[in-house]
């Protein structure tokens, strides 16, 4: 009977063993992801080298990827563009980070929310933009790809009143 007993619990405590998919807040990736966008406030992008694979690719609202040194000179120049620059999320913090292990070929993926504001350089028009990252990253611990989806047409309109002061 005691044998029966040991089992018992034995199976119980192996079926509950986390197999499936598996979401963390304060894990290491989501912690670099934070880091991150604290350079990225600061306009200091020294951790894109070693966060992102060499071969990323940035998608931005588009199937079409752009590399590396284009995602980099792309956020650069933001501050080029709009001053005052933060990130802030709903719920506190500047942004919501979760890291997802899938546990099979989808790999693991961690995922941000935030609303990205600025005030225009040129037009003066301060806006705020909803926005969502979807990062893959590969077995050496590096974003392989990234997905970010939001409204671009405010930071376009500023971009296209700079290029028409430049004229």
């Amino acid at each position: 009977m005691k044998k029966l007993i040991l089992i018992f619990i034995a199976a119980v405590f192996i079926g509950c063993s986390s197999t499936g998919v598996q979401v963390t807040f304060d894990d290491e990736k989501s912690n670099a992801i934070k880091a991150a966008y604290d350079g990225y406030l600061a306009n200091d992008y020294s951790w894109a080298e070693t966060l992102y694979s060499p071969d990323i690719a940035v998608h931005i609202n588009n199937v079409d990827a752009i590399d590396l040194d284009a995602n980099v000179a792309g956020l650069a120049s933001h501050h080029e563009l709009f001053s005052n620059i933060s990130m802030s999320h709903p719920s506190g913090g500047d942004a919501f980070v979760q890291t997802t292990n899938y546990n099979d070929d989808t790999g693991i993926w961690s995922n941000a929310w935030f609303i990205w504001k600025g005030t225009g350089k040129v037009t003066g028009v301060t806006i705020e933009v909803p926005c969502h990252v979807a990062y893959q990253w590969n077995d050496e611990g590096q974003i392989t790809q990234t997905w970010l989806f939001s409204d671009q047409a405010p930071l376009l309109a500023e971009v296209n009143a700079a290029q028409a002061v430049a004229e």
